[in-house]
């Protein structure tokens, strides 16, 4: 790819809108493209953190396994999104692995080329700090949801999260368009299919959602602003 396009897609990272044109030129030159099939795996947990990666196209998931084998952390990456944030100047390795759980199209930097870059632009450095906040505030609290709420609020709120965190507007709806299964939110909530099945049969009656092949359409956005108390009296 030429420079100048090369350019234009990292304008579409927020954290490039603090560079100048010269800057992106440079940095240009130190950017890589790749493609993977889903199912592939990016990185994995141990491996050294030699990259960073720009997601362009596609979804990918990251998680962790604890040592008996279960789901212990599950994150999802949009389109037009940097990551890994976590470790910056101070991981040498991964600490989850990341999948393409669709046929994904991203870049990558160096991580010490990225790193250096962000230590000499003050505002660049100021971004990365306040979207680590907004991280842990974001973890902090679904952390609190997994362990405090009941079965049926776990999975209102993990729905609220993948509709905040990866729904796109479209008209009146907010669309998921991550893949996803009753299998995947129960993981995501800490529940059983089961639950999160005959939660989602309630949400569909009351056309708060649609969730029809592997896709959520949410329909009441502001349902999902609501906190506790019960949804299905």
């Amino acid at each position: 790819m030429k420079r100048e396009g090369m350019v234009e897609i990292l304008k579409k990272f927020e954290i490039f809108t603090y560079s100048t044109e010269k800057q992106l030129e440079e940095i240009s030159c130190f950017v890589y493209g790749r493609t993977y099939k889903k199912g592939q795996q990016l990185f994995t947990v141990g491996d050294p953190r030699e990259r960073i990666y720009l997601l362009v196209n596609g979804f990918v998931k990251f998680e962790k396994t604890n040592p008996t084998a279960t789901l212990a952390y599950a994150d999802y990456i949009s389109p037009n999104t940097l990551f890994p944030y976590g470790g910056f100047f101070s991981d040498k390795e991964y600490h989850y692995t990341a999948i393409a759980i669709t046929d994904v199209e991203l870049y990558y930097i160096p991580t010490f080329y990225f790193e250096d870059m962000i230590q000499q632009n003050r505002n660049q450095l100021i971004f990365l700090v306040q979207k680590l906040s907004t991280l842990l505030h974001l973890h902090e609290s679904r952390l609190q949801t997994i362990t405090n709420s009941n079965a049926q609020d776990r999975v209102i709120h993990a729905l609220s999260y993948l509709m905040t965190d990866l729904g796109v507007k479209e008209g009146g709806d907010v669309v998921v368009g991550c893949p996803m299964t009753t299998t995947e939110i129960s993981k995501i909530s800490g529940t059983s299919r089961e639950t999160v099945s005959h939660v989602i049969q309630d949400l569909k009656k009351s056309n708060v959602l649609s969730f029809a092949s592997k896709k959520i359409t949410i329909h009441d956005e502001e349902f999902f602003n609501k906190v506790g108390g019960n949804y299905f009296n």
